[in-house]
């Protein structure tokens, strides 16, 4: 009798360096418990909060620009992972989702109803450590029932 897991998995990832190692995690998970992996991509607006100050005789046009290279990183990002999910074997989708990071992996882990995040996270120390946002200790502080694995970085 073969026993499946009636988990769910949900990886979040920019596809910035220290969140390759999460995506290998999620990956290895999804393929030894045969569970389905959803992946969130936040496109991250971040940078249009200075357009008034640095581009102000080109706005629109600033802000048209910031939100076709966030669309090219997204559709970069699935089209890497998708493939990667499908060499392996493994039943996954792909979610892309507009906005603050924070806000929104808490509002897709309370819509998905899943049991496990996986985040990557970078090594903080020192000063870095103090000015970091550190997405993963904040959702930590945020998530209720659902588990969080933070898979750091090697360096």
């Amino acid at each position: 009798m073969v026993f499946r897991h009636p988990c769910s998995l949900l990886l979040a990832t920019d596809g910035e360096k220290h969140s390759l190692r999460a995506e290998e995690w999620s990956f290895n998970l999804a393929t030894t418990l045969d569970i389905p992996l959803t992946i969130l991509h936040v496109k991250d607006p971040y940078l249009k909060q200075f357009y008034n100050e640095i581009y102000a005789q080109g706005r629109r046009e600033y802000l048209d620009h910031v939100d076709m290279e966030l669309e090219a990183i997204a559709r970069e990002l699935e089209q890497r992972l998708i493939s990667t999910a499908r060499k392996a074997g493994i039943r996954c989708a792909f979610i892309s989702r507009h906005g603050d990071p924070l806000t929104e992996i808490i509002a897709e882990v309370r819509h998905g109803n899943y049991d496990l995040l996986v985040v990557g996270g970078k090594r903080l120390s020192g000063i870095s450590a103090f000015r970091s946002w550190n997405l993963p200790a904040r959702l930590a502080r945020r998530m209720g029932s659902v588990s969080i694995m933070t898979v750091r970085s090697m360096h």
